[in-house]
């Protein structure tokens, strides 16, 4: 990717009132390919680049060569209900841009041991194209505590998703994506040493989208409707319908000591769509605690105890019939981590 420009404006319309904006210039150059191909100067198209021999596909080089221009502005109000509280009222507006990885441009069919199945990329898939659209109230107070409400809604255009299809697993765009929800988040200082902050969202998602099946050409793999070519309408891929976060931090300058709690759990997300007749597989909600605690011994000498994963919570992917998660596409654990660090500051 070349270098980026981009050109800020922050003007103050009046002592209440701000703007800010600009538009950023980025030039992506994606270009992969097999070695061997690339040395033997086989264009795209030629018989010899298809090889049935051990289930290996691989067709045409991925390239992409795109210009974007990504404008934002946002609009700052002061509102200033009550004395000794910052109040702001935040408007937002912005593009941005979601780009293939080589990995998902690569016609390869490589065999994944994660989703024990193959996965076949695509040098067809176009870039991600995102319109944001934000409102935000917040406000700060003189005890350091700060609390805000947010309105967003994203558009995706060209979303990236990754299907199950009669050949493994392919990344595919779909047609049309959006993102509502709304976000609550704050801080609030509960004692000398404790605080407490934390964060939810809440969030409807919807993907429009005609399924798709792979047929082999002349030049290699294209896709094709499946059935009736009916639009279809479901949840997007990985947007959880609720996200919470929290932690309970402890500090003691005086002692030394420090320690943090901190929660985390999202509702069921899609992580895998079928272009068949077999159900669409989503990951099941799991909660996760970490803990961390330090001391410091004088001016330079720390040492610390991180828990990550202390509840060892499953992660769990299950296919979504009608009657419910009635049958697991797979479950497993990665254990709970410990660490121990030490640490000296000059």
């Amino acid at each position: 990717m070349s270098p980026v420009t981009f050109n800020p404006l922050d003007y103050a319309l009046n002592s209440r009132l701000r703007f800010s904006g600009g538009v950023r210039a980025e030039k992506a150059e994606l270009f992969t390919e097999i070695f061997l191909f690339d040395s033997l100067g086989l264009p795209a198209g030629d018989p010899r680049r298809l090889d049935f021999g051990d289930e290996i596909v691989t067709t045409r080089p991925g390239e992409m060569n795109e210009t974007n221009l990504l404008p934002s502005a946002n609009i700052i109000y002061k509102l200033n209900w009550f004395q000794d509280v910052l109040t702001n009222l935040r408007l937002s507006y912005s593009h941005a841009i979601a780009r293939p990885s080589l990995r998902e441009l690569s016609e390869t069919l490589l065999f994944d041991y994660e989703l024990n199945d193959y996965v076949f990329g695509n040098s067809n898939l176009k870039q991600v194209r995102i319109k944001n659209y934000d409102i935000r109230w917040e406000s700060y107070f003189p005890s350091t505590d700060n609390i805000s409400f947010s309105l967003f809604y994203k558009d995706f255009k060209d979303h990236i998703e990754m299907f199950n299809t009669n050949i493994g697993f392919a990344w595919l765009n779909v047609d049309k994506s959006s993102v509502a929800g709304v976000e609550v988040e704050g801080s609030k200082k509960l004692t000398k040493n404790f605080s407490l902050r934390s964060n939810m969202s809440f969030v409807k998602s919807q993907t429009t989208f005609i399924k798709l099946k792979p047929e082999y050409v002349t030049e290699g793999l294209e896709w094709v409707p499946y059935g009736d070519s009916i639009p279809e309408t479901r949840t997007m891929l990985g947007q959880a319908p609720y996200v919470i976060n929290a932690i309970l931090i402890y500090e003691a300058d005086s002692s030394g000591w420090d320690a943090a709690v901190s929660y985390n759990v999202q509702g069921p997300k899609l992580v895998l769509t079928s272009t068949n007749n077999a159900p669409d597989i989503y990951e099941l909600p799991r909660h996760m605690v970490d803990v961390k605690v330090s001391k410091k011994f004088g001016k330079h000498l720390s040492v610390s105890l991180k828990v990550r994963n202390a509840l060892n919570s499953p992660i769990r992917r299950s296919y979504n019939y009608t009657e419910g998660w009635l049958l697991d596409f797979d479950r497993y654990r990665f254990g709970t981590g410990y660490s121990l660090g030490l640490s000296y500051k000059l």
